[in-house]
């Protein structure tokens, strides 16, 4: 049994996943997969560390820093080619990340807001505000920035009929690893890793031909989420899922800068054995 422990509920973000469980991909390379919702702040890398599941998928830059505290874990494959992060902005907000000023709901603190208000000279130009996942705030300030989720927010607007755009953490240089499959390194070797990877790769071809499987399932465990709703992710992550270098793909340059921007906000990182590309 390969249990999966997901670092959010049940959404298209894991479609691929569910896919390959749905379909009977999985069980064609003999290993029976077991996905296991999660929530916000879903320890899946420590459960992971205590062997409490096999796989957990996270980001990647949370596993750098967590594999310099000690946690040894191997990202096998990423469900998400580009970070699905960035900003929804209005209508005739800024047009780039570098033209970013006033008041922006992010989550303070973080590497990603170090990162930026290093990279852009935030001090003094940007009044940083708690982000809470409503888009309510962002209603009723025309001028508000807000960090979002591509499979999140915007889609959040547009069922409420609210414009907005949307821009990509991964144009300043931000862009890890997401939705991404990873192992302890006392695993890395064995047969059925692999398997799950190959068989992932397959369930997200199929999930981005035809959805309409796994959103079935996606919907019933998760009923918070209209078809309507689930569309519009749908259509607005697939870019993100396939990005540049095609799906399933990792590269030593991505992993590299990851780690160089994470290091530049004063975190420590450990990037020798964080992944391995499996063919």
């Amino acid at each position: 049994m390969v249990r999966v422990a997901l670092n959010w509920y049940p959404e298209p973000e894991f479609g691929g996943f569910y896919d390959a469980v749905l379909t009977g991909k999985y069980k064609e390379k003999g290993i029976e997969v077991t996905l296991i919702p999660g929530g916000p702040g879903a320890p899946v890398l420590e459960q992971l560390g205590a062997g409490q599941v096999e796989v957990a998928l996270s980001e990647a830059a949370d596993l750098l820093v967590r594999r310099a505290k000690g946690l040894d874990a191997v990202a096998v494959f990423p469900g998400f080619q580009d970070s699905p992060v960035g900003f929804m902005v209005h209508p005739d907000g800024p047009n780039k990340l570098e033209d970013i000023k006033g008041r922006v709901a992010i989550e303070q603190g973080s590497p990603f807001q170090l990162f930026l208000s290093k990279k852009y000279g935030w001090d003094g130009k940007v009044e940083l505000v708690p982000s809470s996942g409503s888009i309510g705030p962002f209603a009723t300030d025309p001028t508000l920035v807000q960090q979002a989720y591509i499979t999140s927010e915007p889609c959040q607007a547009s069922a409420q009929q609210i414009e907005s755009r949307f821009l990509p953490a991964r144009d300043a240089g931000w862009n890890p690893y997401a939705s991404l499959a990873i192992v302890r390194g006392a695993d890395i070797d064995q047969r059925w890793v692999r398997d799950f990877r190959e068989a992932s790769l397959e369930g997200w071809k199929s999930y981005l031909a035809d959805p309409t499987v796994a959103n079935a399932e996606i919907i019933k465990l998760n009923p918070n989420m209209s078809q309507s709703f689930i569309d519009c992710v749908v259509e607005r992550q697939k870019p993100f899922v396939t990005g540049a270098d095609g799906l399933g793909v990792m590269t030593e340059a991505r992993w590299m800068a990851m780690a160089e921007a994470l290091s530049g906000t004063g975190a420590e990182v450990k990037l020798e054995g964080a992944w391995r590309q499996l063919q």
